[in-house]
């Protein structure tokens, strides 16, 4: 006890029937048993009461030729348990119901007897290596009956193998496959929205000027100009002196003509336009009246200048004589909605009609001018109805940029 078996032993036959195998082996103990059991011929393990044979547990078997199972209670055998080399197998008086085939490749005699066959489709492989097989068997193959179902209890299986039919095709490979491939489906779906998402925001602005350019060049044609009026100019720009240097840089830059040729607009804004000498609100009347439409840049200094807000209030005025759409609003810096609530001169607006904000994020500043250029060049009728704010014009509370550190590039 305690001990192994010697190795390189002589050892040939050994019988173990009757041993209580089962509980041992059922708490993972003596496992290797024949481990070094190379030399073994004949190995007898009736009557154990085996349910099952344990993995691997014949491995240390390489010369074994003849092994009794009989008198047990086997009800499935794993397809590679046995050793290539053995040649006879008792398996008689077991729960035996359907058999692999390939278990037997090695066998030249097997006892099969008194074995409980469940005869349905699953027996089919094993009927046909009964019928073509040349292994001797121990009784006579009409000897072997089917024990299940009731229906057939007692039927000699070489009747039964006459009318029994192959299961049908197992779909199960085609599930597999079918699940691998929405998997796979699945997958490239998911990293193709993330990428995508991905790409979009970091490249979304170099993306809409690639498109805009493919657009202009097979699709819009000639560029658009400004419609032909009686008008002066094209936009008046009002906007805080304090805020001229970002307004030049990230507006006029952008759209009058005399700071660029391929700018479309003339534009009116109070530094250069303004009559000197003449009275203030008359320079603004005149600048209102004298262009298409009025651009007002709102900052948190626009809010406090009352010549701002002034000029808003005469350039809404004048929208509302005409219904035309005259009045576009950029708010820009960190301006919360509140406060744009808060001034009397701006609020109507703010409730019933859709303004810019400056955007945060710098890729997005080719839609933006994209977006302001259309909306000066667009001679649209003013609706009687209040015009609903979308989300994405509604600049949002301590969010923006601040004046100061807008490049003026």
């Amino acid at each position: 006890q305690g001990q192994g078996m010697p190795d390189n032993n002589s050892l040939k036959f050994l019988d173990l029937h009757g041993s209580s195998l089962q509980p041992i082996w059922e708490q993972q103990t003596c496992l290797d048993i024949f481990d070094r059991l190379s030399n073994l011929l004949y190995l007898n393990l009736s009557l154990n009461s085996l349910m099952a044979l344990p993995q691997g547990i014949f491995r240390g078997l390489s010369s074994i030729s003849e092994l009794d199972l009989s008198s047990n209670a086997l009800t499935y055998l794993q397809t590679d348990v046995f050793p290539p080399s053995l040649e006879t197998l008792h398996l008689s008086n077991n729960f035996l119901v359907s058999p692999d085939p390939n278990c037997f490749r090695s066998l030249r005699y097997l006892s099969l007897s008194a074995n409980r066959f469940y005869c349905d489709c699953t027996l089919w492989d094993f009927l046909e290596w009964l019928n073509s097989s040349n292994v001797i068997l121990g009784s006579p193959v009409q000897e072997y009956k089917c024990e299940f179902p009731a229906a057939v209890h007692n039927l000699p299986l070489v009747e039964y193998a006459m009318i029994i039919e192959p299961c049908e095709e197992d779909d199960e490979q085609d599930v597999q496959d079918l699940r691998f491939a929405l998997f796979t489906f699945s997958a490239i779906l998911i990293l193709s929205v993330t990428l995508s998402g991905v790409i979009y925001a970091r490249l979304r602005g170099h993306i809409f000027i690639t498109y805009k350019k493919l657009v202009s060049r097979f699709l819009e044609g000639p560029k658009m100009s400004p419609n032909e009026n009686n008008q002066k100019y094209d936009a008046f720009v009002c906007f805080s002196i304090g805020d001229y240097r970002w307004v030049e840089a990230a507006l006029l830059k952008k759209l009058d003509n005399q700071f660029s040729e391929e700018n479309l607009f003339r534009c009116c804004f109070e530094a250069r336009d303004f009559l000197p000498g003449e009275d203030h609100l008359s320079n603004i009347r005149d600048a209102i009246w004298s262009s298409r439409k009025t651009l007002c840049v709102v900052s948190k200094r626009f809010l406090t200048d009352g010549w701002c807000l002034e000029a808003f209030s005469l350039a809404q005025g004048r929208m509302l004589e005409e219904l035309k759409h005259l009045l576009i609003m950029v708010v820009v810096g960190k301006v919360a909605h509140y406060q744009l609530m808060k001034c009397d001169a701006i609020r109507s607006f703010v409730q019933k009609r859709r303004y810019f904000t400056w955007p945060e994020d710098p890729q997005d500043l080719a839609w933006f001018y994209e977006q302001l250029i259309s909306q000066i060049l667009k001679d649209a009728r003013l609706k009687e109805e209040a015009v609903v704010l979308e989300p994405d014009h509604r600049p949002e509370p301590d969010k923006g940029i601040a004046l100061e550190i807008v490049n003026a590039t």
